[in-house]
């Protein structure tokens, strides 16, 4: 027996009946009242200019995160999909078929209790459908729904009638058993019923029952109504990478944080479309029932997560670990209001639980269905509540087929509608009007490049560093850079903007400047640390030239002369060398102590030039 909280008197519906196809099983149906850097080193070139503007223009445009765009026909069977707003499953991708996964309303099939489709009756369904439910879809979407036909013969020739030109239907008896077994729809039922388009005899139509079998029932009976229609399969949907969901893409918006979305909106996780309770607090209810249960097989009406044999320890664990790490990162361990564990009150705040994944309480299921995240006459569903019944120990809160707040006994097997907490702070990116995917989480290090000017190798006593971090960085100071041969100017320190820094280095002696950033000494906005950066200038009183073509004397070349020697390592070798005399190379002749120790017979370090494979006049050190 059903029981309606609060005073409303406990209604059974003894005319009501449910017949079973097959064995035609009948059982009586209880049903309760009804009720309503291109670096940024500096800019001097137009080019540069040019790029960096473009780089500015596209950072400031909002970007989806996606896949390419696939074709409906490529998609695979049971691929989630939103559409105009809503969650769909992909029945036959060869045609465009796509099946709401939820009742989008309670109607009776035809008030006139004939077993018949008719999108031209305004008492039928079909009318329903093609009329005010169609019309919520805009035009841009409206283009891409087909004409079909859809047949409504009964069950043993389906295809021997049909209505033509029609834009919605419904699935059929065999097509809901495909479904079924593909894994669309939980395969024991959501406890939830709704029609199908196939009729069972004259007075009689055919509906998905609350086990996910298949019944009988009169027309003019109250059920949820799932639709179905067929999208061109040219029609191109984008795939969220991180949701593992498709989506027609829309008008796009910008990134923001959950906390700033509207209650309502839908955000696409873990496989499904979740909507929006609470924004402040990240609070997502899943839009489908995702399978039935008992709430607690013991009798027991306090949601707990540590009882094995209570729904909450198979959402904490057999369902929570379902989620990938990086899904379970963004979910919440947070307080669960469980009311007041028997006493007789009605504080729901007084007892709580903490945990990952939880359940509505009434008073935020009533507020989400004001809000209309729910129907306000039901769907044909019923689903459990977190929020205990406070006259009994045994029974538990539920929302019943007519949308309302009932309790019934806690081994009782209603739907389940997990609920949980996000993070408020992640980043989601409008691909739909009111819909949004996830931004993936940042996992990425800042990377460091550092330029110098002048470039190495330079004549120049002071050498300015810029530092070209690939995202803006916190935490960077003067003291991060380490620097030998040069003496570090800290006053010269520069922000430039978030990833670009400079300093200028005194140059202390001649050879090897080096400037170093260690990684891990500062962070981008998620928190990740850079990577380490390093360069090296070779600081020298001689300018050198850039290599000089075969058979051309230059000034300074013309003193080189061959020598044999060995070098640090003891490894003979030859080379053009000539001795440093003051600031450059020596300019006359010279004897062979000049270039090689007499006594070692090595090149003699800090003491001669010789000229590199490239050319080029290069410091022996």
């Amino acid at each position: 027996m059903f029981r309606k909280s609060g005073s409303q008197e406990v209604r059974k519906s003894g005319s009501q009946e449910v017949r079973k196809s097959g064995s035609q099983e009948r059982h009586n149906v209880a049903r309760p009242l009804a009720c309503a850097h291109s670096s940024k080193a500096r800019v001097n070139r137009i080019v540069s200019y040019i790029l960096i503007m473009s780089i500015l223009i596209t950072l400031l445009t909002p970007m989806q995160i996606t896949h390419a765009a696939t074709p409906l026909s490529d998609l695979p069977v049971g691929a989630r999909i939103m559409f105009g707003g809503r969650q769909f499953a992909v029945m036959n991708p060869s045609d465009g078929t796509v099946v709401s996964l939820k009742s989008i309303a309670q109607k009776q099939f035809y008030t006139s209790n004939i077993a018949l489709y008719n999108p031209s009756d305004s008492n039928n369904v079909g009318y329903y459908l093609n009329n005010t439910y169609y019309n919520t879809f805009t035009a841009e979407e409206k283009a891409l729904i087909k004409n079909s036909t859809w047949y409504t013969g009964n069950a043993t020739n389906e295809t021997a009638t049909s209505v033509t030109n029609i834009k919605i239907g419904l699935l059929r008896k065999t097509e809901y058993a495909s479904a079924n077994a593909a894994g669309i729809f939980p395969s024991a039922g959501e406890y939830a019923m709704w029609w199908l388009i196939t009729p069972y005899s004259g007075d009689r139509m055919y509906n998905v029952d609350r086990t996910g079998g298949i019944s009988q029932n009169y027309p003019n009976e109250l059920y949820g109504v799932r639709p179905a229609f067929r999208i061109l399969e040219s029609t191109n949907f984008e795939y969220d990478t991180y949701s593992g969901m498709y989506y027609y893409s829309g008008t796009l918006g910008a990134n923001q944080a959950i906390s700033t979305l509207n209650t309502g909106n839908t955000i696409m996780f873990h496989g499904e479309a979740w909507r929006v309770v609470t924004p402040s607090t990240g609070l997502l209810v899943a839009d489908r029932i995702i399978e039935r249960r008992a709430f607690d097989p013991n009798n027991t009406k306090v949601y707990n997560p540590s009882d094995s044999n209570n729904v909450g320890y198979y959402l904490n664990n057999t369902y929570y670990d379902t989620y990938t790490a990086e899904e379970k990162a963004l979910i919440k361990n947070s307080t669960w209001y469980t009311g007041d564990n028997g006493n007789l009150n009605t504080n729901e705040t007084l007892s709580s639980v903490s945990t990952f994944i939880g359940l509505l309480r009434e008073t935020e299921y009533n507020s989400a269905k004001a809000a209309g995240i729910f129907l306000n006459a039901g769907e044909y569903v019923f689903s459990w509540l977190i929020t205990p019944y406070t006259g009994n120990s045994t029974d538990v809160r539920n929302v019943h087929d007519d949308g309302n707040v009932y309790f019934d006994n806690a081994t009782n097997i209603f739907g389940i509608r997990p609920a949980l907490r996000i993070l408020e702070s992640t980043i989601v990116n409008e691909v739909q009007t009111g819909v949004y995917a996830i931004v993936p989480p940042d996992t990425t290090s800042p990377s460091l490049t550092i330029t110098s000017s002048p470039e190495s190798p330079t004549t120049a006593t002071t050498v300015t560093y810029t530092f070209q971090f690939s995202e803006a960085v916190t935490g960077f100071t003067a003291s991060d850079i380490s620097v030998t041969n040069g003496t570090r100017n800290d006053g010269t320190f520069t922000a430039v903007d978030g990833d670009t820094y400079t300093i200028t280095v005194t140059k202390v002696a001649d050879g090897n400047q080096v400037a170093t950033v260690a990684a891990n000494t500062c962070q981008d906005a998620a928190a990740n640390l850079n990577t380490e950066g390093t360069i090296t200038v070779l600081m020298t009183a001689l300018v050198t030239s850039p290599g000089y073509s075969l058979g051309t004397v230059a000034v300074d070349r013309k003193w080189f002369k061959y020598y044999l020697g060995k070098d640090a390592n003891g490894i003979t070798k030859a080379m053009l060398v000539a001795p440093k005399d003051g600031t450059g190379v020596m300019q006359g002749t010279f004897i062979r102590t000049d270039i090689l120790d007499p006594d070692t017979h090595k090149f003699i370090s800090g003491q001669i030039y010789f000229i590199n494979r490239e050319g080029k006049i290069e410091f022996y050190n």
